[in-house]
């Protein structure tokens, strides 16, 4: 028998067929499509899943803050902002008459990584990931930590200043991928702005100054939020998510960034910062360990 991952996300649903606790046989996606009604969304997801026959237990990596009986209390990208109000748990199995259990996307992959990724053996962990906006997770010895409301983690939210209008201003805005795109256009003519991340990292590798000026402005901004979740917790590791976590210079240089700032208790502090092992894979695997927790 299978268990089955799906790790509903803003561009793209995917799915997994996994054995035992963490063998992938097989993944797939599809892109995310705007739909009118809940009903029609989750009869989207549900649909063509394979081996159904085969499937005992069902783990749902979902955004948004998720509560622990699977509602979803906010909202996330235009093309899931439908699941709002929904519970997940009860939609899935509506439909696929199997026993599942969801978590917050970002949770999902940190509690991946807390049980079998770069957090394992700690006694305290944190798991920030660095995407549209910033993906949090933080863990103890015992499990994901989620807060009275579940928004425990949710860093893209980490107050970082306030605005003209008094208005909180998010480390999302500071520290995000869309942030690096925002801080780079910015600082060159209309004809040169960029829309993708990966383009300005290649600029830097390659010395443009405007590239090396934006990734300097960013990485000390995701420092910064790296301090206040040192201050505010101190953990033991702090693993970096998301694409560009992939790149040995980048995990590098947030290490000398972090270093080189002049923030509290410089001697004192052990964190470690690393990359999360499982990347893309993460959300998936952690949805599926959370259902056999449940389970058990």
């Amino acid at each position: 028998m299978y268990h089955l991952g799906i790790d509903i996300g803003g561009t793209f649903i995917k799915y997994a067929l996994i054995e035992g606790e963490t063998t992938i046989v097989k993944k797939w996606k599809k892109e995310t499509r705007l739909c009118e009604t809940p009903e029609q969304f989750y009869d989207y997801v549900c649909a063509d899943i394979d081996h159904l026959d085969e499937i005992d237990l069902i783990g749902v990596s979902a955004p948004g803050v998720i509560r622990s009986d699977s509602q979803v209390l906010s909202k996330a990208a235009r093309t899931v902002r439908i699941m709002l109000g929904t519970n997940v748990n009860q939609e899935v199995m509506k439909r696929l008459n199997k026993p599942t259990y969801t978590m917050n996307d970002a949770k999902a992959a940190g509690y991946c990584e807390m049980r079998i990724g770069n957090g394992q053996h700690s006694q305290s962990s944190v798991y920030f990931v660095i995407g549209t906006g910033i993906g949090g997770c933080v863990c103890d010895k015992n499990g994901v930590i989620q807060g009275v409301d579940g928004i425990a983690g949710e860093f893209s939210s980490l107050p970082a200043g306030f605005d003209e209008n008094g208005k909180v201003i998010g480390l999302a805005s500071l520290a995000s991928m869309d942030a690096l795109i925002h801080i780079y256009n910015a600082k060159v003519p209309c004809e040169r702005q960029l829309k993708y991340g990966t383009e300005i990292s290649q600029l830097y590798l390659e010395n443009d100054p405007e590239a090396v000026e934006a990734m300097n402005e960013w990485c000390r901004n995701i420092a910064m939020g790296l301090h206040a979740i040192v201050i505010f917790y101190n953990p033991e590791i702090i693993c970096l998510g998301g694409g560009i976590s992939e790149e040995d210079w980048f995990i590098e240089k947030i290490r000398a960034t972090y270093k080189e700032a002049k923030f509290s208790f410089p001697d004192l502090v052990t964190t470690k910062i690393d990359r999360c092992l499982f990347s893309n894979d993460a959300n998936l695997l952690g949805a599926v360990l959370y259902a056999q927790s449940q389970q058990a």
